[in-house]
């Protein structure tokens, strides 16, 4: 069973706690997840607006026809260039659907805000910070995602929705204005049940699975030194290139 499967096996077995309104049932899908109902600042965000998910390589046709039903027209792709070769992105190949590839690890992705610090044992926290310094790549997917209409739902994705697209879903959020905890509850969910990742995140206990403790401190390191760096997600956006108008159009689609 190869990594992917075994993430999968896990997603399907451990995490189904999830709120039903957040964790959408495709049979040929997995860590298909919902990020409308989350307070932010100035309100809420709204469903079928955006999705996060693992690869859409393996999906059914069925499944395919209950995402378009479920409004999504805008795709991206964080995965890289030979993935997208021998596992293509089926519900890209729907007529109208728009589709964008961006790898987030194909292209420069060096900067130097982003020191490592003293955590340079968390094989983690060195990639997010490595994916956030590739802004080029991220000011191109928020450009995108600023092009959506009203009534359409974006999905972003990766091989399992869990790395590449928690840290598209990281910044997406942080625009939302989503508090540190939610951000981090919602990567999380990816790794344990939601019960578990609530009980830690906002109740303060110690949970006793590694995994899930390598990943909580990966996102919160990430996130500070982010916010540290650039003072805000939306700053750190726009130093990637993406337009305050454009930020704007974004956030005012996911929040009501």
């Amino acid at each position: 069973m190869g990594l992917r499967e075994r993430w999968k096996a896990f997603w399907e077995g451990d995490v189904q706690d999830l709120e039903p309104a957040r964790k959408l049932d495709l049979h040929s899908g997995f860590n298909v997840r919902e990020l409308g109902g989350y307070a932010v600042d100035g309100g809420e965000t709204r469903y079928r607006r955006f999705l996060r998910s693992g690869g859409l390589d393996m999906l059914s046709q069925q499944d395919q026809r209950r995402l378009h039903a479920y409004g999504v027209r805008l795709v991206v792709d964080l995965r890289g260039n030979h993935e997208v070769e021998v596992a293509r992105d089926k519900l890209g190949e729907m007529r109208d659907v728009r589709c964008l590839h961006v790898p987030v690890f194909d292209l420069d992705m060096s900067d130097p805000k982003l020191e490592r610090g003293n955590d340079e044992g968390s094989y983690f926290t060195l990639g997010y910070l490595t994916m956030l310094g590739n802004h080029d790549a991220m000011g191109r997917i928020f450009s995108f995602f600023a092009t959506a209409a009203e009534d359409e739902c974006v999905l972003f994705h990766c091989a399992a929705g869990m790395d590449r697209t928690g840290m598209v879903a990281m910044l997406v959020l942080g625009l939302a204005g989503a508090s540190r905890d939610r951000i981090v509850a919602d990567y999380c969910y990816s790794f344990a049940s939601q019960r578990e990742v609530d009980r830690m995140v906002y109740g303060g206990e110690q949970s006793d699975r590694r995994e899930l403790l390598l990943r909580h401190e990966a996102i919160t390191t990430s996130y500070d030194r982010l916010v540290s760096a650039y003072g805000s997600v939306r700053e750190y956006l726009l130093q990637c290139g993406v337009t305050n108008e454009e930020l704007d159009r974004v956030r005012a689609h996911l929040v009501r």
